[in-house]
Order: structure tokens, then C-alpha cells, then sequence
């Protein structure tokens, strides 16, 4: 972000498929690579980026091999974070005019948009989105948004929720979305929260589609660069931060970087994460062997599994892995060729050992599961030390 050259290495994970969200279609299991990904730290402005990134070309086939793309209010995947976002926007966003989502998906922001009164278009990499949307009725194009294929001052406003986390370039694709913005335009940005990354999760969701990490004071450092006058926003398990384009001949804006005490932070909770995962990776894999020799149920198919299973070396001690999230059904785990397969399907008496892998939910899943420890069945939790129930 800052263009200095202080860079730490906080994550090498050798062997890690490249597989986007550790989920691929059964049909493209075999094709799924590996190679190390490695994430780095900007010492200076606290920013956490893919140190060696992939290609755009491997970036694409990750996307490609995954389920086909369903609407959050179809399986209710990440629909809080989303219609958060939708009625944050309607505060800051213009009251009508033409409006850009970038990365549409299956329409479910355009949809909103329209609601809103906006003339809306949209932009998705994905084949199978870009058609459910477009048969939804949407004016949406194929393809990667990169300059030139938009005009530039078309927009009242450009939405890109869920993008830039994904971006190996975030300066330059955020110049772009900029550049498309009529004077006075808003620029409405949802991404990941880093902090839900580092400190909220066990083994984090560190992943080769995930080009950026973003934290509030990095994200309006990013937005500030580009000139952009900050209007409000909100921090949870995302962060979203809604800009102002300036007005022709209107002055510049100062650009704010990262306070050191939220330095001192980001190099507190780095540490403190990679501790917790050398001690659980030091843990988990002897309880296992030791107190189930027979292996392990994992419930949950998310970055965070992946990178735990990858990071502790269980993949050989996998059963079968079940989940909640409709959208990961039929998939497969990648390295393990297990197919996902629903909650449901895993009955009480089973007497399956479950490994709780992330600490998102994780009451409710324990509420879930009470039939099952009640018939026998014994649950491994993350709280966030190891407790076996």
C-alpha cells in the first residue's frame, strides 16, 4: 500500500491447493494444482497481502472449478453481511442515476439497485453467474473488470462488494473503479475483515484467491490515495467504507495513513494468531492419533478448514466432510476427494468423532449436534483451545 520494502512473511503453507475457496466441482478434482502460498506483512503500513501472488490465468481456473454461484437469499450464505452492506448503502448512496456492481454474481445486488430506482449494470468473471443474472433480466457483461471496458465518467455509482480481497493489485483496480465515477460519485466498498481473519478464527482463511487483507485503516488509507472523500461506513465480520468522488477542480484529499498504535495492534494479534496455530498444530494431530484412530468427521468446507487440515497434515485421517453452506454441496474438498455432503446426512449413532473447525457459529452447531453426543458421538472444539466433548 505504502511502496515500502519492510516485508514480513507470516504464512507459508507448501502444498496448498490451488483451489479458491478449498472447494472444487467433483468433475475438476483431479485437475486441482498445488504450490506454496505464502502471505506477507507490510511492516510500515500494516497491510497483509499474498507475497508471491498466482497468475490471473490460475486465479481464473480456481474460480472456474468451483460450484456454480447461488444467491444468498437461496442458501442463506453470508445474507446478514450482505443486506448490512445493501442498507448501509442506502444511506450514503445517490438517490437515483446509473450504477455499476462489479463482481455481480447472480444478480442479487442489481436486484436492490433497481429496487433503489438506479439504472443498473453489472460485471462477473463467472459464466454461470453472468447467465443467471442476465436471465434474471440484468444488463451484465462477462468478463474481468479492468479499464477500458466501462466509459469513464459514466457512473453515479460503483459498487464492488467481495472484490477486493480478491485483487493482486488493489491500487490500480481501485484507480479503475474511480475513473468510471461521474464528479461527485460514490464508490461503495464491502470486503473481508482482516481482523476476522487473524483474530476471530482459529486457523484464519488464508488462500490463494485472496490476493488482500483488509483492516478499516488500511482500506481508508487505499481510498484516501485515490482522492476519494470518506463519507462513513462500518466495521464487522466485513468492513464497508462508502467514498466520495471530488467535484471537478475541488481540492485533493490528503491521504490518512495507518496510526502506529493500529501498527503495534497488527503486529500483537499476527503474533498471538501464529502462535494459537503452531500450538493447535502441535496438538490437534496427536489427539486425533492417539483418541481416534478410526478419523475424524469435519464439519465445515470454508478457507479456514482447508487451511487448518492443510496446515496440521490430517488430510489421511478425513472420514467425510459435511457442512451446512447449500452452495458447498456435491463439492470437493480439495486434496482429500471427499464429496461434501449435508449435515443432515450425518445421523446420530453414527457414534463419528466431528471436528468443529471454526469458532464462527459455533454455538449453534453445538446445539445441532447435542443429538449426536447424546447417541455416543464425540465433538472437538476450538474455543479456542482444544476441547474434547
Amino acid at each position: 500500500m505504502c511502496s515500502a520494502s519492510d516485508i514480513e512473511e507470516i504464512i507459508a503453507l507448501d502444498d496448498y491447493p490451488h483451489a479458491g475457496s478449498g472447494i472444487v466441482v467433483k468433475s475438476k478434482a483431479d485437475e486441482v494444482t498445488s504450490g506454496t502460498l505464502s502471505i506477507g506483512m507490510c511492516r510500515v503500513c500494516g497491510f497483509i497481502f499474498q507475497y508471491e501472488p498466482v497468475s490471473l490465468e490460475l486465479l481464473d481456473e480456481m474460480a472456474f472449478r468451483q460450484p456454480p454461484p447461488l444467491p444468498p437469499s437461496e442458501t442463506s450464505v453470508g445474507l446478514a453481511d450482505a443486506n448490512r452492506f445493501l442498507k448501509a448503502l442506502q444511506r450514503y448512496a445517490p438517490k437515483k442515476g446509473r450504477a455499476l456492481d462489479i463482481g455481480c454474481g447472480a444478480g442479487y445486488t442489481l436486484s436492490y439497485l433497481k429496487q433503489m430506482g438506479f439504472t443498473a449494470e453489472g460485471i462477473d468473471a463467472r459464466p454461470e453467474a453472468v447467465k443467471l443474472a442476465q436471465e434474471r433480466g440484468f444488463d451484465v457483461k462477462l468478463g474481468r473488470f479492468e479499464a477500458d471496458i466501462f466509459p469513464e465518467e459514466r457512473f453515479d455509482l460503483v459498487v464492488a462488494r467481495s472484490v477486493l480481497e480478491h485483487t493482486i493489485d488493489p491500487l490500480t483496480l481501485l484507480s479503475t473503479m474511480v475513473n468510471l465515477l461521474k464528479p461527485g460519485g460514490i464508490l461503495a466498498l464491502g470486503t473481508l475483515n482482516m481482523d476476522h481473519v487473524i483474530r476471530r478464527c482459529t486457523f484464519g482463511g488464508f488462500t490463494f484467491h485472496r490476493g488482500s487483507y483488509w483492516s478499516s485503516p488500511t482500506l481508508r488509507y487505499a481510498m484516501t490515495i485515490q482522492g476519494l472523500d470518506l463519507l462513513g461506513g462500518y466495521e464487522e465480520t466485513e468492513i464497508a467504507m462508502f467514498g466520495k468522488k471530488a467535484d471537478k477542480g475541488a481540492p485533493d484529499v490528503e491521504p490518512v495513513p495507518p496510526p502506529s498504535d493500529f501498527l503495534d495492534t497488527v503486529y500483537d494479534e499476527v503474533d498471538e494468531f501464529l502462535e494459537r496455530k503452531e500450538r493447535i498444530a502441535d496438538t490437534l494431530p496427536e489427539i486425533i492419533g492417539d483418541r481416534f484412530p478410526e478419523g475424524i468427521v469435519v464439519l465445515g468446507a470454508g478457507v479456514s478448514t482447508v487451511d487448518m487440515l492443510y496446515y496440521t497434515g490430517m488430510i489421511e485421517e478425513i472420514r467425510k466432510v459435511v457442512t451446512s453452506n447449500k452452495k458447498r454441496y456435491g463439492a470437493v474438498l480439495a486434496g482429500s476427494q471427499h464429496v461434501i455432503q449435508p449435515l443432515e446426512d450425518l445421523k446420530p449413532g453414527d457414534k463419528d468423532v466431528v471436528l468443529i473447525t471454526s469458532e464462527k457459529h459455533q454455538e449453534q452447531m453445538m446445539d445441532r449436534l447435542e443429538p449426536h453426543i447424546d447417541a455416543g458421538s464425540r465433538v472437538i472444539r476450538f474455543s479456542p483451545e482444544i476441547e474434547v466433548i
